[in-house]
């Protein structure tokens, strides 16, 4: 009888502990984001001629995972200053991330993003300006 608690106890942990591990990451609070708002952005790669890409950001931290967006990651907070944010994203069977976000101003972000995704290496560079509100256009 002593046996069946201690089971149940057991399967209820290794439940918990599994759905602690499936969840996402959760948005960073971080300092420097505070006054970055989502809304419409445009993403250019410094001295490419290729055009900016526009995109509607509702939650500004997957400018922090521009890839591997999809993936379960856990994230591990390296630099939170009122300037510059860093964070690396580990996605057991995808690969990691290690974004730094500098905040020139709330609506002009550099971003630079490197690692591996799908065993292949990476690393990005982007300037971000917000254009305005999602379905704005600029004018």
């Amino acid at each position: 009888m002593g046996g069946l608690p201690l089971r149940c106890a057991l399967i209820a942990a290794l439940g918990m502990a599994t759905a602690a591990v499936a969840q996402p990451a959760a948005a960073p609070t971080l300092r420097a984001m505070q006054a970055v708002a989502p809304g419409q952005w445009a993403l250019r790669n410094p001295g490419s001629p290729e055009a900016a890409r526009d995109s509607c950001v509702s939650d500004i931290a997957v400018l922090f995972r521009l890839r591997l967006r999809a993936a379960q990651c856990s994230r591990f907070v390296i630099e939170d200053t009122p300037r510059i944010a860093t964070v690396h994203y580990t996605c057991p069977g995808s690969g990691h991330v290690r974004t730094t976000i500098h905040v020139d101003t709330p609506r002009a972000l550099r971003i630079e993003s490197e690692g591996i995704v799908d065993g292949m290496p990476f690393a990005d560079a982007y300037v971000a300006r917000r254009l305005g509100n999602c379905g704005a256009r600029p004018r």
